[in-house]
């Protein structure tokens, strides 16, 4: 092996020892079982072994300076914090009752609507209308995965259409003849 896989598997063989250890009676008893399959010849050795370097990391990119919006939401959340608010809630509960309140009664207007406009005379196996069946049972077995899926379908429907917009070539503007 190189020293580079010798380093990995040294780190991986120290990861494991260090599980075992921490790890209750029922998980020891595998870790147990998996660490001389891993430890070759010298399992003590490797085990305490730590690679001599440190595996390279690519470097980051220097940090943008905030825009004035990153700058007030910044200065929003440190308020937030100062004042002793949970930082993890951004959002009041009613506001957020609202909002799934809001997205669940679309999603099943925009069911309604679909069947509406559906084909009068598909057939059986008519893909449209296999579609708007299985929207309509989503509709009535579980409203809240039928939001979810309308926002997918959604998100997915925009990214077509700014996809579509970038595809089209800019207009050139038309040369002008003088006439001489």
């Amino acid at each position: 092996m190189s020293d580079d896989a010798d380093a990995v598997h040294a780190h991986y063989v120290a990861a494991l020892t260090r599980r075992l250890q921490a790890a209750p009676e029922a998980v020891q008893r595998v870790l147990r079982a998996k660490l001389p399959a891993v430890a070759t010849v010298e399992p003590d050795a490797q085990a305490t072994a730590v690679p001599a370097t440190p595996p390279r990391r690519p470097r980051a990119p220097p940090p943008r300076p905030l825009t004035p919006l990153g700058r007030l939401n910044q200065h929003i959340a440190t308020a937030a914090q100062a004042a002793g608010t949970t930082a993890g809630r951004s959002e009041l509960r009613s506001a957020q009752a609202f909002r799934e309140t809001w997205s669940r009664l679309c999603a099943e207007d925009e069911v309604v609507q679909a069947v509406q406009r559906g084909p009068e005379n598909a057939g059986p196996l008519n893909s449209h209308m296999l579609v708007l069946r299985t929207l309509g049972l989503m509709r009535e077995l579980s409203p809240d995965y039928l939001r979810r899926f309308m926002a997918h379908a959604d998100t997915l429907l925009w990214l077509e259409q700014a996809s579509a917009q970038l595809k089209q070539p800019a207009a050139k503007p038309k040369a002008s003849r003088q006439k001489k």
